[in-house]
């Protein structure tokens, strides 16, 4: 407020020659009356178009049937996104009611669409896991119960895409003072790389009741003593996802007072949640011992019944006004 009376001081001399006086230049409106109080109101600035440009960091969750279970011990994902886009803001006719005049005034909501980049990266594993298979058909037809240890695993999955936001916002960005903003929209992400690498060992054997025999290491089988979980791991991303994305922050404007001068940039915080409304990769059978919590020979953390992503972040923006 200080500044706001600073940037306005000169009127207020003015009004020592009249009962009211009124106040008006490029960012505040308002009276000055013969006792130099100040009524004054922050105009309404708020760009028609613009470009928006932002940095996000986030923490992404990798939703899957298979790694619910207890003995997996999931890593804190790491996500990094960019993007630029166009906004512009819906626009009313209005009448002024000290000139009559009709203007344009700004309307409390956008749209925008842009393009960008996002990378995601998640790990989870576990030191040791011990399962037991009732009533599995090896091979040879013949029922057995497989028992499985499964020592040291680590997945880790990586994906990028490039992404095509569209988003409806709720809110004027001022140009002039702190405002607050409200962003619901859909991503459309184009896989653009895929990663996963997995390490670990595990052991097979197979008990058979009805002859009370173990066999193991017994490759036609499957059976066999710390082999590697992942020698050919078979998986499969998504080529494409659509995400659903909420966001909201605050604006500050980098206007000058002094200069008389509205923003031409303008600063953006924001907490935003992403969900992949698609499945990030394909689901897959267990080519090997079905009805197993762990798979062999595949990234669990990619098939069961496919993959899904949460993601909780953070972002730094700024609008560009044209």
């Amino acid at each position: 407020m200080r500044k706001i009376a600073l940037a306005v001081s000169l009127f207020c001399t003015m009004a020592t020659y009249a009962q009211t006086e009124k106040v008006k230049n490029n960012l505040v409106t308002g009276t000055v009356d013969e006792d130099h109080n100040l009524a004054l109101k922050t105009r309404v600035m708020v760009p028609e178009k613009a470009i928006a440009f932002n940095l996000g960091y986030s923490f992404p969750a990798l939703n899957n049937s298979l790694t619910k279970s207890d003995f997996w011990n999931k890593k804190v994902g790491i996500g990094i996104e960019f993007d630029v886009n166009f906004r512009y803001q819906f626009l009313k006719k209005e009448r002024d009611r000290e000139t009559g005049e009709v203007k344009p005034a700004p309307m409390p909501l956008a749209i925008g669409i842009g393009l960008g980049f996002t990378h995601m990266s998640r790990k989870a594993g576990f030191d040791s896991f011990d399962e037991t298979v009732k009533n599995f058909t090896d091979a040879d037809g013949d029922k057995c119960d497989v028992i499985l240890e499964y020592r040291n695993v680590e997945e880790k999955v990586a994906f990028s895409y490039l992404d095509i936001p569209l988003y409806l916002e709720i809110g004027k960005p001022s140009q002039v003072k702190t405002s607050a903003w409200l962003r619901l929209g859909f991503k459309g992400s184009i896989l653009v790389a895929g990663k996963f690498t997995g390490t670990g060992t595990y052991s097979a054997k197979g008990n058979y009741p009805d002859w009370n025999v173990l066999i193991d290491q017994v490759s036609i089988l499957n059976f066999t003593e710390q082999s590697a979980c992942y020698g050919n791991p078979d998986y499969k991303f998504s080529p494409f996802v659509l995400w659903g994305s909420i966001s909201g922050g605050v604006n500050f404007p980098f206007s000058s007072l002094e200069k008389n001068k509205p923003a031409k940039l303008i600063l953006r915080l924001s907490a935003k949640l992403d969900y992949s409304l698609t499945p990030v990769s394909k689901a897959l059978p267990n080519e090997y011992f079905d009805k197993s919590l762990f798979r062999i020979n595949q990234s669990n953390m990619l098939t069961g019944d496919g993959s899904r992503i949460l993601a909780f972040g953070i972002s730094l923006g700024f609008i560009y006004c044209l």
